[in-house]
This record gives structure tokens, sequence and C-alpha cells, in this order.
């Protein structure tokens, strides 16, 4: 009789012990999360942490609206997935991964940890897109002329150390007054929107597209010649005369002049802009709807 009471005695401690442990860890994971307002940090500490309560293998997030695919760590076999979202708002889907099933025990603990993911997740998207809003343009979605000096000294970089080629095309609608002037500025929006995405197709996802105002737009497309820029923009060229858009009553289409220019080594943005926009005018002055390459 004494036996039993002490097995059972030592079993309720090893019990209350591991409650305890695991109110730690939890505790950890909490603190842990409050440490940073960024994603790319963010998960990886949330799957390090969550490792402490449950084996796992990695996971994965995504958020289809911000357009955010990511994975830390590996895939495997055994997925349990959870569509996140606080207060209304949609934080996107969680992936946890591993080789054998999820017990229910386990479910339950990665649904307690989630819940403490939550609001730091809401927190860092909310700072995600803050800062997409201050690198892109509202109306296309596209990076802003503000965002272009830092993208190219990264890209020239690249360009340096892996001795390959930086081209630059720059691009405007022709007659473009005449489209707000005629069928009015929402119709020209549209307009400015379906080059961006006329753009978005022909370009590869590589490359970077900036509206720089107004009707006028550049790419930078690294790891391409001056020949290959100027087949792009050509493709480009035939592809946006090819628009048919639909404004009230009114259908018309437009076309775009572009100027395609290489990087020089060690040149400033200023001085590669100069010599595309120069190519872009001789573009216009030819009779537009061209593209001139220099």
């Amino acid at each position: 009789m004494e036996l039993k009471k002490s097995k059972t005695s030592n079993a309720n401690q090893a019990l209350a012990l591991d409650q305890v442990n695991h109110t730690v860890n939890l505790n950890h994971l909490i603190s842990a999360l409050q440490t940073t307002i960024n994603l790319d940090e963010l998960l990886p500490i949330f799957s390090t942490e969550l490792s402490n309560l449950v084996d796992h293998s990695g996971l994965t997030f995504e958020h289809d609206d911000l357009n955010i695919q990511t994975q830390h760590g590996r895939r495997t076999n055994h997925t349990c997935e959870y569509s996140l979202s606080i207060e209304n708002t949609i934080l996107g889907k969680l992936t946890i991964m591993r080789r054998k099933r999820f017990n229910e025990k386990e479910l339950e603990t990665i649904e307690n940890c989630l819940s403490a993911l939550l609001h730091p997740l809401k927190n860092t998207l909310l700072y995600r897109q803050a800062i997409q809003s201050a690198h892109t343009d509202p109306l296309t979605g596209v990076l802003n002329r503000s965002t272009l000096q830092s993208v190219f000294q990264k890209e020239t970089s690249l360009t340096k150390r892996h001795h390959s080629d930086l081209t630059m095309v720059m691009l405007d609608i022709d007659f473009f007054k005449a489209v707000n002037d005629n069928y009015g500025h929402t119709a020209g929006d549209m307009a400015l929107k379906e080059l961006t995405a006329c753009i978005e197709h022909t370009a590869r996802e590589s490359d970077h597209v900036f509206r720089l105002g107004g009707e006028e737009f550049a790419i930078l497309l690294n790891s391409t010649d001056l020949k290959g820029a100027t087949l792009l923009a050509e493709r480009l060229r035939k592809a946006v005369q090819e628009i048919h858009m639909q404004h009230a009553d009114n259908e018309f289409g437009f076309t775009v002049s572009m100027g395609v220019t290489k990087y020089s080594e060690n040149e400033t943005l200023e001085v590669m802009m100069t010599r595309a926009d120069k190519a872009l005018y001789e573009a216009k002055e030819s009779g537009r709807n061209k593209v001139v390459a220099t």
C-alpha cells in the first residue's frame, strides 16, 4: 500500500514538474516574440521556441494580400495548418510540419503557442505594410522614385561583384494628357494600372519596376545586357499597343515610348538616368511608340 502511494506521489511530482516546464517554456516564448517587429525574424523565433514544447521540422507562412510566402526549416510529410486572424483581421496561414503525425496533446500545445503569436504577428504585418507604403506607389503598387537610389546601389554592387550587366528602361505613355483630357482622370488612372500590369507581365520577377511620377516609369534589369533589355522593351511596346480599354462609353488605347541604356562602372544613378531619358526623348521625337537604345 505504501509502495503504491509512493508511485502515485512520484507520478504526480513528475506531472507537476512537466507542467512547470511547460509554463516556463510558454512564458519564454511569449517574451521572445516581443523582441522583434520584423517578420523574417519573428517566424524563426517562434519555430525555435515552439521546438522546446513540440518537436517539428519547420513551418511555412503565407499571406496572399501582402504577397508573403516564407519557409523556416524543412518540408516533411505531416502538417497542421492554421488560418490566423485577430479582431476580424486576417493574419495569414501558418503550416507546421514534421515526419510523424501530431497527437492531440501536441496540437493543443501548438494552439496555445499560436494564441501567443497573434498580437506580435499582427504588429509585424502592420510594420511591413508601413515600410511597403513608404516605398511603393499607392496607385500602381510598384516601387516609387524615392526607392530607386537604394535599389540602384544594391544592384550596382551585385553587378561589380559578379561582373554582370545592369540596364535601365525608361518609358512613358504617349499623349497621356490627351487621355486625361478626353476620357477623364479615372481613365488615366486605369491606363497607368494597365501599363503596370503589362510591365510586370513582361519583366522578370528579379527586375525592379518604378513609377517615377505622372506617366513615367523605369525598369532596372539585372544580369541583362543592352541587347536583352532592348528586346524586352520591344516586347513591352508591342504588348502595350494591343491594349484596348473601356471606360464609360469610351474605348481607347495608348502607346509608350522607351529609352534603354546600360550601366557603366562607377557612374551615378543621375548619369545613367540622364542617358536613358535622352534616349526616351529621341524615341518621342522620332514619332513615338518606339524604342531607342544608347
